[in-house]
C-alpha cells in the first residue's frame, strides 16, 4: 500500500512538472517580455464582462444541479449548490482530466445530499456537456475551419468520437443493465456501485431538455467570455462566432490527463490553432493564459465550500444556544428601522391570519423570546405553549411573565403534545432552519384538531431574499442567518405540504421596503410599501406567509 501511494504521488508531481515545463517553453519561444507587455495594455472594460459571462455560466450550471437534486433527492438552496459547484470547478482546475469536479458531490454531502444522488447529477449533466463540446467542435471544424486544417485533425476527431461513443455505451449499460450484468455485478463491489449510480442517473434523464437548454445557454456565455478576452487583448481576428466554435474544441484539450486540467496542453493547442488563423504566438499565449486566469479567479469563490462543516442537527442546536435570549425582543423594538419594521410587520400579518379565541390552545413553534405570543394576542387564549431549542430564550420568555403561557425546551420534529389537542399553531421563520421539515409538518398535522389553523412564515424562494440575506449578514445586527437557512420554499411548494387540509393559502410581503428602511426615513418607507404591493400580489415578495386550516 505505501508503494502504491508513493507511486501515485510521484505521478502527480511529474504531471505538475510537465505542465510547468510546457508553459515555460511556450513563454520562452514567444518571449515572456512581449507577453507581459500585452498584459500591461489589457483593456479592463472588456475583462469585466468576460468575468461576468463566465460567472453567469456557472450560475446556470448551479441552477441545473439544483433543479435535478430537488426532484431526485431533496430540496437544497441555490446558494449551497453554487458554492459546491464552484468548489468542484476550482478542484477541476488543478486535477488531471478535470476529475476534481467530482468534489461537488462531497461538498453537497455536507448539506445533506447523498453522495449517490450528487454523483448521478453531476456526471449525467457533465456527459451532456462533453458530448455537446464534441458535436460543436466537429461541426465547426468541418464546415468553418476545414480550409486551415489537414487530415490529422479529422483523424483526431474520429478518435474522439469513438471515445465518446464508448463512454456513451458504458453509461447506457450502467443505467439499463441486463439481467446478466446485474447477476455478474452482485459479487463485485465496484460494479455494484456503478449499477447503483446508473439507477440514480436514470432518474436524471427525464430532465434532458432542461439539461440541454442550460448547456446551450452556458455555451453562449463561454463564447462571450472568450470574445471579450480577445477584445481586451485587441485580437481583432477573433469574432464572436469564432469564440463560440473554438471554445468547445480547444477546452477539450483540458481533459487530456497528461497534466492537471490540461495545463500547458490547452495553451499549446490555442497557440497552434491561432497560428493557423494568422494570429501571432505572443497574442495566442496571452489569450490562453488570460482565459485560465479569468476562470481560476472566478472559481476561487469555491474556497468557501472546502471549509464548510458537515450539516448536523447537533451542531445547529449548539449554535442556537449561543444566541442571546432577548434577541427577538431587541429586534422587535430595535432602534434600527429596517429590523423593527421587518419584525413588526411580520408579526402583524400573523395576528391578522389567526382569529384568537379565549378558548384556544395555541403552540408557538420556535417561540424565541415570546414576542409573538404577546404581540399577536395569543396570551389571551386559554393556553399558549412556547417551544424552542434555545434555553436562553426560554428563560427570558418565562421571566417576562406573559399570561396563560408556558415554555418548553423541545424539538419541532417531536412536539410534546397529545394528538388533536391544539387549535392554532404559529411557526414563524422556523421551517427553513430544519434539516427535515417534513417531520415537523407531520407533527403539526398530528397535534392540530379538526378545524385547527396554522400560520407559517418563511423566506420566499421565488424572490430576492438571498440578496437581502447577504446584506444583513454583512451589515446587519444580531444573528447571522447565512448558514442556518437550509432550504427555501416557493408558494406552491409550501401549499403542497398542506394539500390535505381544507384550506391552504399563501401570500408574500416585502420587496424593496426593507432596503428603503435602511435609509431610516419613515416617509420613504411608507412610499416603498405601496410599491411593494405590486410585487406581493405577484407572489414574489421576500417573505412567504402560509395560512392553512385542517
Amino acid at each position: 500500500m505505501p508503494e502504491k501511494k508513493g507511486f501515485g504521488k510521484a505521478v502527480r508531481i511529474s504531471q505538475y512538472i510537465l505542465a510547468l515545463s510546457i508553459i515555460l517553453l511556450i513563454l520562452y519561444f514567444s518571449g515572456i517580455q512581449n507577453v507581459l507587455e500585452i498584459f500591461s495594455q489589457i483593456n479592463p472594460v472588456f475583462i469585466i464582462p468576460a468575468i461576468a459571462a463566465y460567472l453567469v455560466n456557472n450560475i446556470l450550471m448551479s441552477f441545473r444541479i439544483k433543479k435535478i437534486l430537488t426532484d431526485i433527492d431533496k430540496k437544497i438552496r441555490l446558494k449551497f449548490v453554487f458554492f459546491s459547484h464552484m468548489a468542484g470547478m476550482l478542484a477541476s482546475d488543478f486535477t488531471p482530466a478535470r476529475s476534481g469536479y467530482l468534489f461537488v458531490a462531497y461538498a453537497l454531502k455536507k448539506h445533506g445530499i447523498s453522495t449517490k444522488s450528487g454523483l448521478a447529477t453531476i456526471t449525467s449533466a457533465y456527459i451532456y456537456d462533453l458530448f455537446f463540446k464534441i458535436i460543436v467542435a466537429s461541426i465547426g471544424i468541418v464546415y468553418i475551419y476545414s480550409n486551415i486544417f489537414d487530415g490529422g485533425v479529422f483523424q483526431t476527431l474520429l478518435i474522439a468520437a469513438a471515445l465518446m461513443a464508448g463512454i456513451l455505451i458504458l453509461y447506457i449499460t450502467i443505467m439499463y443493465p441486463s439481467a446478466g450484468i446485474i447477476r455478474f455485478s452482485k459479487n463485485i463491489k465496484i460494479l455494484q456501485k456503478l449499477i447503483d449510480l446508473g439507477g440514480e442517473s436514470k432518474k436524471v434523464q427525464k430532465h434532458y431538455r432542461y439539461i440541454i437548454l442550460i448547456t446551450i445557454m452556458g455555451w453562449i456565455m463561454k463564447g462571450f467570455e472568450w470574445f471579450f478576452i480577445a477584445l481586451a487583448l485587441n485580437i481583432v481576428q477573433i469574432s464572436f462566432m469564432d469564440a463560440l466554435i473554438l471554445n468547445p474544441f480547444l477546452t477539450l484539450f483540458s481533459f487530456v490527463p497528461l497534466t492537471p486540467a490540461g495545463w500547458g496542453i490547452q495553451e499549446a493547442g490555442i497557440v497552434g490553432l491561432f497560428a493557423l488563423m494568422g494570429i501571432s504566438s505572443v497574442y495566442a499565449v496571452s489569450f490562453s493564459l488570460m482565459t485560465r486566469f479569468v476562470e481560476v479567479f472566478v472559481d476561487l469563490l469555491g474556497i468557501k465550500s472546502f471549509f464548510t462543516k458537515d450539516l448536523r442537527k447537533e451542531s445547529l442546536e449548539e449554535f442556537y444556544n449561543t444566541i442571546d435570549g432577548d434577541i427577538d425582543e431587541k429586534s422587535y423594538n430595535s432602534d434600527l428601522l429596517v429590523q423593527k419594521y421587518w419584525q413588526q410587520r411580520k408579526t402583524e400579518e400573523i395576528k391578522n391570519c389567526l382569529d384568537i379565541d379565549k378558548n384556544d390552545v395555541i403552540i408557538d413553534i420556535g417561540c424565541g423570546s415570546g414576542v409573538q405570543i404577546r404581540e399577536t394576542g395569543a396570551s389571551d387564549a386559554k393556553m399558549v405553549l412556547g417551544i424552542d431549542l434555545n434555553r436562553n430564550a426560554l428563560k427570558f420568555a418565562r421571566e417576562k411573565g406573559i399570561p396563560n403561557s408556558d415554555y418548553i425546551l423541545a424539538d419541532a420534529e417531536h412536539l410534546p403534545v397529545r394528538s388533536g389537542k391544539v387549535d392554532k399553531i404559529i411557526c414563524a421563520e422556523i421551517i427553513e432552519h430544519l434539516i427535515s421539515p417534513d417531520k415537523m409538518v407531520s407533527e403539526i398535522k398530528r397535534v392540530l384538531n379538526k378545524g385547527g389553523e396554522i400560520v407559517i412564515t418563511t423566506p420566499n424562494e421565488f424572490s430576492f431574499w438571498g440578496v437581502y440575506e447577504m446584506m444583513w449578514d454583512l451589515f446587519g445586527r444580531g444573528r447571522n442567518y447565512g448558514e442556518t437557512h437550509l432550504m427555501f420554499f416557493s408558494p406552491k411548494e409550501l401549499r403542497l405540504l398542506f394539500s390535505d387540509f381544507s384550506r391552504a393559502e399563501t401570500k408574500t410581503i416585502f420587496f424593496v421596503s426593507p432596503f428603503v428602511a435602511l435609509l431610516k426615513s419613515e416617509k420613504l418607507l411608507d412610499l416603498s410599501q405601496r410599491f411593494d404591493g405590486l410585487f406581493e400580489r405577484a407572489n414574489i415578495g421576500l417573505s412567504l406567509i402560509l395560512y392553512a386550516k385542517k
